[in-house]
């Protein structure tokens, strides 16, 4: 008899623990799986971890709330590396079951965008001067005409008639610089140099003295680093002069690594809300570094996305077209970076600001 009850005790105890299972089961929330391949180590690694911090403040941020769904990332080195995104990125699609991708820049984002609108993922890019993204592409950097405006606003302020173009052969450069050599004609600003380095090049001395033979009354730049901040003090060496400008490479190197030149300004796109550069400082005792904020209003407006669309009969999540249509229909988003216009095509407007660099500073340039 003692051992029926026994067994009988056992066996209601097992039922108990699967009934008590099941439930929290029924109750366990679908997760979002974000894969980012950034550049977290080689030359660029302050902006891969700048990224990754503001990826993470997102992700905290939607941890406290009453959410649908479970958000979970997972990080991937890129080291600029187009080839490397590529594995990171089929890594994220085909092992995680990723619903979304983020990656930076346009050295390497235009392979991530293919691979993952081939398998109808989103994929989240900050990459400057891309104006045309696939269907399942949301970028959220300045676009040519945004960045192109500010620059010629201030390089009017200084009575400039020519310029020298120089960058990097690569796609970032040559698609900022490319809008540039189109309008600074009829902007009555000749082009007088419109060249492109290799990249990895670091000696820029014979090419410096062949271009002031010419004179131009200022160099606009935008090369991939350590081009930028190599060319500026080599230039600054030779010359002793600053009339060096950029469309917003200048205000992305590391504080640590740019050449204290004081007088050379750049289109500033690190971001314009001051909080959310103090809450970030006071948690990684460090500044927002570029594509940070881009990346975290991106991020943002996708989970505020996936919470408020609808889902399809049978799904456990929503559809991905369904989520980026959403963030479509917000069209306006007021995130770290000001007011966001979100276009239809995926690519998202942004006003930005010019700095000038002084004493180790990047500080407003007053109007």
């Amino acid at each position: 008899m003692k051992k029926w009850l026994l067994s009988l005790c056992m066996i209601l105890t097992l039922i108990a623990c699967k009934d008590e299972k099941n439930s929290t089961d029924s109750f366990k929330k679908p997760v979002i799986k974000i894969g980012a391949t950034l550049p977290l180590s080689g030359n660029l690694s302050y902006v891969g971890i700048g990224a990754q911090n503001a990826l993470n403040i997102v992700i905290d941020k939607w941890k406290e709330k009453n959410t649908k769904y479970s958000y979970q990332i997972i990080f991937e080195d890129d080291v600029v590396k187009p080839q490397q995104a590529a594995l990171n990125t089929h890594k994220f699609i085909n092992v995680d079951k990723a619903n979304v991708v983020v990656s930076v820049f346009g050295i390497v984002d235009r392979a991530v965008d293919e691979i993952a609108n081939q398998n109808n993922v989103i994929s989240l890019s900050c990459s400057y001067g891309k104006d045309v993204v696939p269907e399942y592409g949301l970028n959220t950097a300045p676009q040519n005409k945004e960045i192109y405006a500010s620059a010629l606003r201030e390089l009017k302020k200084r009575n400039v008639k020519t310029v020298a173009l120089l960058g990097s052969n690569a796609a970032v450069s040559n698609v900022l610089l490319g809008y540039a050599a189109e309008h600074l004609p009829s902007d009555g600003i000749e082009v007088v140099f419109n060249d492109r380095y290799n990249v990895g090049e670091t000696d820029f001395r014979l090419s410096i003295q062949k271009m002031e033979q010419s004179a131009p009354d200022y160099y606009l730049i935008f090369g991939v680093e350590p081009m930028n901040s190599i060319f500026v003090k080599q230039y600054h060496e030779l010359t002793g002069k600053n009339n060096l400008a950029s469309l917003g490479s200048f205000a992305n190197i590391s504080l640590d690594v740019f050449p204290p030149v004081n007088g050379v300004w750049s289109v500033y796109q690190l971001s314009s809300n001051e909080d959310f550069e103090k809450a970030y400082f006071n948690k990684y005792q460090n500044r927002v570094e570029v594509c940070s904020a881009n990346l975290y209003d991106g991020l943002d407006m996708i989970i505020e996305a996936f919470e408020n669309t609808p889902k399809k009969e049978g799904e456990d999540i929503p559809n991905n077209a369904d989520v980026l249509q959403t963030i479509k229909n917000f069209k306006i988003w007021k995130g770290t970076l000001g007011e966001m216009k979100i276009e239809p095509n995926g690519i998202v407007e942004i006003d930005v600001q010019v700095r000038m660099y002084n004493d180790g500073q990047w500080v407003k340039i007053e109007e």
